[in-house]
């Protein structure tokens, strides 16, 4: 079972501390003001997704005291505004050589190795950690949103033209192994308008702008197929065909010293 994350364990832990420092309170004690205003705090920092998940675990705990001691629940009237996910945008072109000339000239760190990782295989950052190199043409890894509670499904992407110019210099191992939170604030001192999430944007547009049929790309990202039985059932591309798919994604001769 995947662990729950760690800043948001000690959200849980701070609501139970921030109750028991007014006194012994009980569960039964608790009210919705006091509910409400303890998720408020998170609104008011714009944490607002953190609110939503604090709410659904509350309102899971509350519900089962209601149960119990035949009591309405404080939770039924508690409210947290709604959030927008923000969707992200592909690294521009000049963009994209900015970052890989700042990788090569950076080496020694591991979210170098990384990010280039990440712009030119479009994983998800949390699939780095099961990232492996299969006859030194493919790249293998777990797909993240299917290791949730469910079988463990795997998935290969063919190295491209801009991956294989970039074997030389990426050590997979030190990818394999970046702290995920010092990718983040690297990514946010590069590039103070995106996130690290957004080169799996990145090269997810540059294979569909390179020809790559649609279908492929999304198998390559680990994304459901949508379509008719023919396209979600009995459709199975040989790894000759994304092989050459691949070749397709040659968009950009780099210059590493400009």
């Amino acid at each position: 079972m995947a662990q729950a994350k760690p800043h948001f364990c000690a959200s849980a832990t701070q609501f139970a501390h921030t109750c028991a420092s007014v006194g012994e309170v009980g569960a039964i004690e608790i009210d919705r003001s006091m509910l409400q205003n303890y998720l408020l705090t998170y609104v008011d920092k714009g944490t607002i997704r953190m609110a939503h998940k604090l709410f659904l675990i509350l309102r899971c705990v509350f519900d089962m005291v209601a149960d119990d001691y035949n009591i309405s629940s404080p939770m039924k009237k508690v409210v947290v505004p709604n959030y927008q996910s923000k969707s992200g945008t592909a690294f521009t072109y000049e963009e994209d050589k900015k970052l890989v000339n700042h990788c090569l000239a950076d080496l020694k760190k591991d979210t170098s190795h990384a990010f280039l990782v990440l712009l030119y295989a479009g994983l998800r950052r949390s699939e780095l950690a099961s990232l492996k190199i299969i006859d030194g043409t493919w790249l293998e890894c777990e797909t993240s949103k299917e290791r949730m509670g469910k079988n463990v499904v795997k998935r290969k992407i063919p190295f491209t033209p801009m991956m294989k110019r970039m074997l030389p210099y990426i050590d997979f191992k030190k990818a394999k192994n970046v702290n995920l939170n010092t990718l983040q604030t690297t990514m946010k001192r590069l590039f103070p308008n995106h996130h690290s999430h957004e080169l799996r944007h990145t090269f997810i547009s540059r294979c569909k702008e390179s020809g790559v049929s649609g279908e492929v790309v999304s198998i390559w990202a680990g994304h459901s197929l949508t379509g008719t039985i023919t396209t979600t059932v009995y459709t199975h591309y040989s790894d000759e065909f994304y092989l050459k798919e691949a070749q397709k994604v040659d968009y950009m001769q780099l210059d590493f010293n400009t």
